[in-house]
């Protein structure tokens, strides 16, 4: 019975216009009217932040492209950039999915006191990005040596990358909180605008934080130089065991929380953020191997955050909605999805071919107007829209049956869906991207 009044307010607060379909609502989708109407309002509020995403995407892009003499100068940071991007994005996109889902449910309130959905999820959030930040350190370390490719130290690794993700995980904390409080205060659907607006701040915040973190590496190398110290005693190794042991530190003290909520978010998202991890380093190995060839045309390393930038925004838009519809009811995890389901994809397809020909124009008119080398505007456009269309295949289906797998086993969506299909997107979507270049070059 609560939860059915709770499912009723968020009726009522105008959160679930598309959500809340049911089957004697529903018109015939062959009817464009009938289907325009039932997503009206994720055509209101979506586009405006896919727009946004693609440009926050191309000042990431222009960064990373001007970063090629300190993708030098530090062999192997590519292999970090892919997951620290992606983790910032699973942290901070699975905080807002949490939120919104807590809107729909009206267990929502717009305060940090303690006890909070919205401290608990801040709280959690932070640490998170300080454990993440000193795995993935690890990760891209093993990795490079495992491929045999070169890189620097580990304690650069986990250097570079606590650095840049506290700098960007802060800043976009605060991003996830305004837009959750403003969201709840007008009546807004979280799950139609939350994840493109997070993806794309993570992605424009996160490689001027790993500038700067690679920045200070470099400055602390020239200074080990005079250091009286050498090897463990180094600053930048220094530096590595303090952040390893705060990470620790946090990580039990979290999972001793007398707070469930804090407890189950640690437990259910560490170890999928591990694999997201994975899967988003290989994404930065296989980037790194073509290290050289992608210097040669610099425009496609322009694209490339944008590209995965909507890419991560059009799976995120899907699996928060998913996620909802999963807690709500509207939707039964089914082998085979129904109407409301593929409705879903039929939207997410359309954006798509939007935004991805959108990509392809701005990354062209960037590149010529700065100056970088850059296939014609029909290459560019194309490579964009067919690497576009086949990453949206895989993420259409892969939100759907990741989500209703995380479901049936009791572990919620919104603390699953969105990391796994951020970084397998990674992984995918540079490889349509680097397969749509050989078929259009």
């Amino acid at each position: 019975m609560r939860m059915r009044k709770m499912q009723k307010k968020a009726v009522s607060r105008g959160t679930g216009s598309s959500l809340m379909v049911t089957l004697t609502q529903r018109a015939p989708l062959s009817h464009a009217s009938s289907f325009f109407h039932n997503f009206s309002d994720l055509f209101r509020q979506a586009p405006f932040s896919l727009l946004f995403c693609s440009f926050t995407g191309l000042l990431a892009g222009i960064g990373l492209s001007l970063m090629t003499g300190l993708l030098q100068l530090l062999p192997g940071l590519m292999i970090l950039i892919p997951p620290a991007i992606a983790m910032r994005g699973n942290v901070y996109s699975a905080l807002v999915s949490r939120l919104g889902t807590s809107m729909h449910l009206g267990l929502f309130s717009p305060t940090l006191k303690k006890g909070s959905v919205l401290y608990q999820n801040a709280y959690t959030s932070l640490l998170l990005t300080l454990i993440l930040s000193v795995i993935l350190g690890f990760l891209a370390k093993i990795l490079a040596d495992a491929f045999g490719m070169p890189s620097i130290s580990l304690p650069g690794f986990i250097l570079i990358s606590v650095i840049g993700g506290l700098i960007s995980g802060i800043i976009l904390l605060g991003i996830a909180i305004l837009v959750s409080i403003i969201g709840y205060r007008r009546n807004w659907n979280l799950d139609n605008m939350s994840s493109p607006i997070i993806t794309s701040a993570g992605d424009m915040i996160t490689i001027p934080s790993l500038f700067l973190a690679a920045i200070l590496l470099l400055n602390l190398n020239l200074l080990n130089t005079r250091w009286i110290f050498r090897g463990w005693l180094s600053p930048v190794t220094l530096l590595s065991v303090l952040f390893i042991f705060v990470a620790v530190f946090c990580l039990v003290k979290g999972l001793k929380s007398n707070d469930a909520a804090v407890r189950r978010i640690l437990i259910e998202s560490i170890p999928i953020l591990f694999i997201c991890g994975i899967l988003s380093a290989l994404a930065g190995i296989t980037l790194d191997m073509r290290l050289q060839s992608l210097i040669a045309i610099p425009a496609i390393l322009v694209i490339i955050p944008p590209f995965l930038g909507e890419s991560n925004a059009l799976g995120g838009i899907l699996s928060t909605r998913l996620s909802s519809m999963l807690h709500i009811g509207t939707v039964n995890p089914k082998r085979v999805p129904d109407k409301l389901v593929y409705a879903n994809f039929a939207v997410i397809y359309l954006f798509s071919i939007f935004v991805f020909s959108f990509v392809g124009i701005l990354t062209y008119v960037a590149s010529t107007l700065l100056d970088i080398t850059t296939p014609n505007i029909f290459e560019m456009v194309s490579i964009s829209l067919l690497g576009g269309i086949l990453c949206t295949t895989f993420l259409n289906l892969a939100s759907y049956y990741i989500a209703i797998l995380s479901f049936r086993i009791g572990m919620d969506p919104d603390n699953d869906t969105i990391p796994l299909i951020t970084s397998l997107t990674d992984v995918v979507g540079v490889l349509c991207l680097l397969f749509a270049m050989f078929i259009i070059l």
